[in-house]
């Protein structure tokens, strides 16, 4: 689905936990094109004259949505190149949501082997230089927080104690154990096999429990991968495959993927690449165009 309008009003549209994954990359707010200036200097720190909505306070308003239509077990994903900026967003996330911080990853553009490692090492090589040069972006990766807490309420709705239901698995020798207990605090998450005496006394399903995360055993908090130079009539597009490494980790074929800052459509491509159904709110006029385009280009590769 492609849909044209303004991501805050598109959102509110969309139904409560409807989508599996969130990947955002928002404008960063500091003046890179006509859509990258939200009432700040070009760095992005101190105010200007501007009529609109201070960038951070709508940023929270869009967080608060996204976070309205994720399911229990979707992953919430958000771009930025600046540390503090990011800083920013995790107060609003932690402020208008029911999110929680899970990791800050690294993408980094230099690295041996990178197909742009002449390039970057010039920016470098320069005298003068008084600090480091930045060669990243940023990510951060949120889920939803406290889900266990829905195991309490159900237990106590239904007149069950923790006892009945920790008795349907004993130990080998037969006995009671503390499994379920550290299951409704938190301390453990349920897996395959205890989450079936759960489901049956509760009607909690371990998508309600865990958020989706299949581990590739590739990848850890900083991510090599070449910027994508091809732009496709947009200055910032994000790497395909950066895209699809995420969406690989935390949805399954079928799900649902959401931008609403769709920008040149990568994170539609990457989806569809990997068997998943997206959604991309785009204001732009041009770029909703262009996403079109290159959905068709891939379908018509595909018919070859």
């Amino acid at each position: 689905m492609i849909i044209e309008g303004d991501c805050l009003q598109e959102l509110k549209k969309l139904s409560g936990e409807s989508v599996d994954l969130v990947i955002i990359d928002p404008p960063y707010n500091i003046g890179k094109d006509h859509w990258d200036s939200l009432g700040h200097t070009k760095k992005g720190y101190r105010p200007k004259e501007y009529t609109g909505p201070d960038y951070f306070v709508w940023m929270g308003q869009v967080f608060s949505e996204l976070d309205r239509v994720l399911k229990k077990s979707g992953s919430f994903w958000v771009f930025h190149n600046d540390f503090r900026a990011m800083s920013r967003f995790l107060s609003e996330i932690e402020s208008n949501t029911n999110l929680e911080f899970r990791q800050f990853v690294v993408w980094n553009k230099l690295f041996s082997g990178a197909k742009q490692e002449g390039y970057l090492m010039g920016y470098l090589q320069p005298d003068g230089l008084n600090n480091f040069q930045k060669m990243a972006e940023y990510m951060l990766f949120c889920t939803k927080k406290d889900l266990h807490l829905a195991l309490r309420k159900e237990r106590l709705a239904r007149r069950i104690t923790s006892s009945e239901i920790g008795v349907q698995i004993p130990s080998k020798n037969g006995n009671a154990t503390g499994w379920y207990s550290n299951i409704e605090t938190g301390k453990n998450l349920p897996t395959e096999k205890t989450i079936i005496p759960i489901q049956e006394m509760l009607g909690i399903r371990i998508a309600d429990l865990v958020p989706t995360f299949n581990n590739q055993k590739t990848h850890h908090s900083v991510w090599n991968y070449d910027f994508d130079n091809t732009k496709f009539g947009h200055l910032t597009p994000k790497p395909v495959q950066l895209l699809e490494n995420i969406i690989r980790h935390c949805s399954n074929a079928g799900d649902i993927v959401l931008d609403c800052f769709a920008g040149s459509g990568s994170t539609g491509i990457a989806a569809e690449n990997l068997g998943r159904k997206y959604i991309l709110i785009e204001k732009d006029p041009e770029y909703i165009a262009l996403i079109r385009q290159r959905v068709l280009v891939r379908q018509s590769k595909l018919d070859i």
